[in-house]
């Protein structure tokens, strides 16, 4: 069964070790782009780091909602949304209408977690259970890296769609825009 809870602080240790696993910071590091974090010995995101981006979040960020991915109680990853209409810059840079859609993100942190089908199955059903219920939010979209196959598959098993690649400045890869509306 899979569960979203609000990321706590009692979660950035897991996230900081999430973030330093190859998986995951092959996607999310600080190779990826402007204000990521993760990666190996000397690119490895420190305490400091985190609870620099994440507890100053927790606290003070209320435009990105951020939560805990579990299955069958036990934390499996990351997963957030954001109302477009916030980030004006990026939708413009992705061809969207920020007034009413959102964007989302995730990554699957525990290696025995990937390749189980999961990352689908947790994007399906937060979708439609947290980001859906929002109003006015009438289509979502995400944009994993192009080169990023296993998560663009799941965001597809998952009903979403591919439009169009983009560049965003800053980050290496263009970006899958990928969309899927309401129902």
């Amino acid at each position: 069964m899979t569960a979203f809870r609000v990321l706590a602080r009692t979660d950035l240790p897991t996230l900081q070790r999430w973030l330093n696993t190859p998986h995951v910071y092959e996607w999310w590091g600080r190779h990826a782009g402007p204000g990521s974090l993760g990666g190996a010995g000397p690119d490895a995101a420190t305490e400091a780091e985190i609870e620099g981006k994440y507890g100053a979040a927790i606290d003070h960020d209320p435009s990105t909602h951020r939560f805990i991915i579990a299955c069958d109680g036990a934390p499996i990853g990351l997963i957030q949304w954001y109302h477009l209409r916030d980030s004006q810059d990026y939708a413009r840079a992705i061809g969207e209408d920020a007034a009413t859609s959102a964007g989302m993100d995730l990554f699957i942190g525990e290696p025995g977690a990937i390749n189980r089908g999961l990352g689908s199955r947790a994007i399906d059903e937060f979708v439609t259970s947290i980001v859906f219920r929002q109003e006015g939010v009438i289509r979502i979209v995400t944009g994993p890296a192009k080169t990023n196959a296993r998560s663009i598959r799941a965001f597809e098993k998952a009903g979403f769609t591919l439009v169009r690649f983009s560049s965003i400045a800053g980050e290496p890869i263009p970006e899958a825009v990928m969309v899927r509306p309401k129902i």
